[in-house]
Protein backbone atom coordinates (compact mmCIF):
# COMPACT_ATOMS: atom_id res chain seq x y z
CA UNK A 1 0.00 0.00 0.00
CA UNK A 2 1.50 3.73 -1.15
CA UNK A 3 2.14 5.92 1.53
CA UNK A 4 0.54 8.39 -0.28
CA UNK A 5 -2.87 8.82 -2.60
CA UNK A 6 -4.56 11.14 -4.62
CA UNK A 7 -7.56 12.60 -6.19
CA UNK A 8 -9.00 15.02 -8.49
CA UNK A 9 -8.54 17.75 -5.25
CA UNK A 10 -6.62 16.09 -2.53
CA UNK A 11 -3.26 14.27 -1.03
CA UNK A 12 -3.94 11.41 1.13
CA UNK A 13 -1.31 10.63 3.37
CA UNK A 14 -0.38 7.94 5.94
CA UNK A 15 1.62 10.36 8.40
CA UNK A 16 4.91 9.45 10.72
CA UNK A 17 5.86 11.10 14.04
CA UNK A 18 7.81 13.46 12.02
CA UNK A 19 4.04 15.28 11.00
CA UNK A 20 3.26 15.48 14.44
CA UNK A 21 3.60 19.70 14.18
CA UNK A 22 1.22 19.45 11.63
CA UNK A 23 -1.70 17.41 13.49
CA UNK A 24 -1.23 19.08 16.88
CA UNK A 25 -2.18 22.33 14.61
CA UNK A 26 -5.42 20.61 12.89
CA UNK A 27 -6.36 19.58 16.64
CA UNK A 28 -5.50 23.07 18.15
CA UNK A 29 -7.37 24.70 15.52
CA UNK A 30 -10.70 22.49 15.76
CA UNK A 31 -10.65 21.48 19.09
CA UNK A 32 -14.37 23.50 20.27
CA UNK A 33 -15.75 21.13 16.94
CA UNK A 34 -14.19 17.65 17.65
CA UNK A 35 -14.74 17.71 21.22
CA UNK A 36 -18.36 17.80 20.51
CA UNK A 37 -18.45 14.30 18.95
CA UNK A 38 -15.57 12.67 20.38
CA UNK A 39 -14.87 11.48 23.84
CA UNK A 40 -13.33 13.31 26.64
CA UNK A 41 -9.14 13.69 25.45
CA UNK A 42 -6.38 13.74 28.23
CA UNK A 43 -4.88 17.02 29.55
CA UNK A 44 -1.99 16.07 27.56
CA UNK A 45 -3.77 15.36 23.68
CA UNK A 46 -2.81 18.49 22.80
CA UNK A 47 1.09 18.59 23.51
CA UNK A 48 4.10 17.83 20.46
CA UNK A 49 4.85 14.67 22.74
CA UNK A 50 1.35 12.77 22.47
CA UNK A 51 0.85 13.47 19.17
CA UNK A 52 4.16 11.68 18.57
CA UNK A 53 3.36 9.08 20.26
CA UNK A 54 -0.18 8.33 18.71
CA UNK A 55 1.27 8.57 15.13
CA UNK A 56 4.02 5.94 16.16
CA UNK A 57 1.30 3.72 17.68
CA UNK A 58 -1.11 4.51 14.66
CA UNK A 59 1.64 3.23 11.98
CA UNK A 60 2.22 0.26 14.09
CA UNK A 61 -1.42 -0.85 13.99
CA UNK A 62 -0.90 0.20 9.99
CA UNK A 63 1.72 -2.11 9.51
CA UNK A 64 -0.28 -4.94 10.87
CA UNK A 65 -3.22 -4.21 8.73
CA UNK A 66 -5.40 -3.00 12.39
CA UNK A 67 -6.38 0.55 11.56
CA UNK A 68 -5.29 2.84 8.83
CA UNK A 69 -5.29 6.56 8.51
CA UNK A 70 -5.02 8.74 6.06
CA UNK A 71 -4.48 12.82 6.39
CA UNK A 72 -5.74 15.09 3.93
CA UNK A 73 -4.43 18.04 2.13
CA UNK A 74 -5.55 20.03 -0.37
CA UNK A 75 -2.97 19.52 -3.97
CA UNK A 76 -2.54 23.07 -3.79
CA UNK A 77 -1.33 22.92 -0.37
CA UNK A 78 0.35 20.38 0.47
CA UNK A 79 1.78 21.22 4.14
CA UNK A 80 -1.84 22.00 5.71
CA UNK A 81 -3.88 19.19 6.70
CA UNK A 82 -7.50 19.15 6.32
CA UNK A 83 -9.24 16.70 7.55
CA UNK A 84 -8.33 12.97 8.17
CA UNK A 85 -10.45 9.40 7.53
CA UNK A 86 -9.64 6.61 9.46
CA UNK A 87 -10.23 2.74 8.87
CA UNK A 88 -10.07 0.64 12.44
CA UNK A 89 -10.94 -2.51 13.96
CA UNK A 90 -10.41 -3.77 10.85
CA UNK A 91 -11.14 -7.30 10.46
CA UNK A 92 -10.33 -9.04 7.09
CA UNK A 93 -11.19 -12.90 6.03
CA UNK A 94 -14.69 -13.94 7.50
CA UNK A 95 -16.16 -10.17 8.40
CA UNK A 96 -14.39 -8.12 6.14
CA UNK A 97 -15.31 -5.20 7.95
CA UNK A 98 -14.06 -1.89 9.17
CA UNK A 99 -15.53 1.03 10.87
CA UNK A 100 -15.39 4.30 9.21
CA UNK A 101 -13.99 7.83 11.17
CA UNK A 102 -13.63 11.17 9.57
CA UNK A 103 -13.23 15.00 10.65
CA UNK A 104 -12.65 18.01 8.73
CA UNK A 105 -11.18 21.36 9.78
CA UNK A 106 -14.42 23.45 9.89
CA UNK A 107 -12.80 25.67 7.23
CA UNK A 108 -12.82 22.94 4.87
CA UNK A 109 -16.74 21.81 5.50
CA UNK A 110 -18.91 21.88 2.47
CA UNK A 111 -16.37 21.64 -0.44
CA UNK A 112 -17.28 17.88 -0.92
CA UNK A 113 -13.48 17.02 0.43
CA UNK A 114 -14.65 14.61 3.21
CA UNK A 115 -17.02 13.00 0.62
CA UNK A 116 -14.23 12.52 -1.89
CA UNK A 117 -11.44 11.56 0.63
CA UNK A 118 -14.17 8.46 2.16
CA UNK A 119 -14.73 7.51 -1.64
CA UNK A 120 -10.69 7.05 -2.26
CA UNK A 121 -10.40 5.28 0.92
CA UNK A 122 -13.42 3.24 0.75
CA UNK A 123 -11.97 2.00 -2.82
CA UNK A 124 -7.88 1.77 -1.28
CA UNK A 125 -9.32 -0.42 1.85
CA UNK A 126 -11.44 -2.71 -0.14
CA UNK A 127 -8.72 -2.92 -3.01
CA UNK A 128 -5.68 -3.27 -0.84
CA UNK A 129 -7.29 -5.33 1.77
CA UNK A 130 -10.32 -6.59 0.88
CA UNK A 131 -13.07 -5.59 3.13
CA UNK A 132 -16.69 -5.15 2.04
CA UNK A 133 -18.60 -3.92 4.86
CA UNK A 134 -18.01 -0.49 6.73
CA UNK A 135 -19.77 0.50 9.60
CA UNK A 136 -20.38 4.65 10.94
CA UNK A 137 -21.41 5.50 14.38
CA UNK A 138 -22.94 9.05 14.24
CA UNK A 139 -25.05 11.02 16.81
CA UNK A 140 -28.53 11.46 16.02
CA UNK A 141 -28.58 15.00 15.96
CA UNK A 142 -25.77 15.34 13.77
CA UNK A 143 -27.02 15.89 10.35
CA UNK A 144 -24.84 16.98 8.21
CA UNK A 145 -22.81 13.75 8.88
CA UNK A 146 -26.08 11.49 8.40
CA UNK A 147 -26.47 13.42 4.97
CA UNK A 148 -22.54 12.84 4.16
CA UNK A 149 -22.90 8.99 5.06
CA UNK A 150 -25.96 8.60 2.77
CA UNK A 151 -24.96 10.50 -0.09
CA UNK A 152 -21.70 7.51 0.39
CA UNK A 153 -24.30 4.84 0.02
CA UNK A 154 -24.57 4.02 3.83
CA UNK A 155 -28.15 3.09 5.15
CA UNK A 156 -29.15 3.09 8.83
CA UNK A 157 -29.00 -0.14 10.36
CA UNK A 158 -30.20 0.98 13.83
CA UNK A 159 -29.83 2.63 17.17
CA UNK A 160 -27.19 2.35 19.63
CA UNK A 161 -28.63 3.09 23.01
CA UNK A 162 -25.88 4.81 25.32
CA UNK A 163 -23.03 3.38 22.86
CA UNK A 164 -20.72 6.22 24.13
CA UNK A 165 -19.57 8.84 26.69
CA UNK A 166 -19.75 12.25 25.44
CA UNK A 167 -20.16 15.70 27.16
CA UNK A 168 -20.32 13.97 30.79
CA UNK A 169 -23.25 11.93 29.50
CA UNK A 170 -23.82 8.47 27.63
CA UNK A 171 -24.93 9.10 24.06
CA UNK A 172 -26.96 7.06 21.57
CA UNK A 173 -25.46 6.51 18.04
CA UNK A 174 -26.81 5.63 14.98
CA UNK A 175 -25.16 2.69 13.32
CA UNK A 176 -24.70 3.06 9.59
CA UNK A 177 -23.30 0.20 7.34
CA UNK A 178 -22.48 0.21 3.62
CA UNK A 179 -21.37 -2.83 1.17
CA UNK A 180 -19.28 -2.72 -1.39
CA UNK A 181 -21.33 -4.04 -4.30
CA UNK A 182 -19.94 -6.97 -6.15
CA UNK A 183 -17.86 -6.02 -9.27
Amino acid sequence: MNLEQTTDRLILRILSADDAEKVLQFYKDNAAIFEQFEPLVGNDFYSLEHQKNLLTYEYQEILKLHMLRFWIFEKDNPDRIIGTVSFHNISPNIYSSAQLGYKMDQHFWRKGYCYEAIKAGIRIVSGDIGIRRYEALVLPDNTPSICLLKKLGFHKEGLLVDKVFLQNRWRDHYLYGYIVPKM
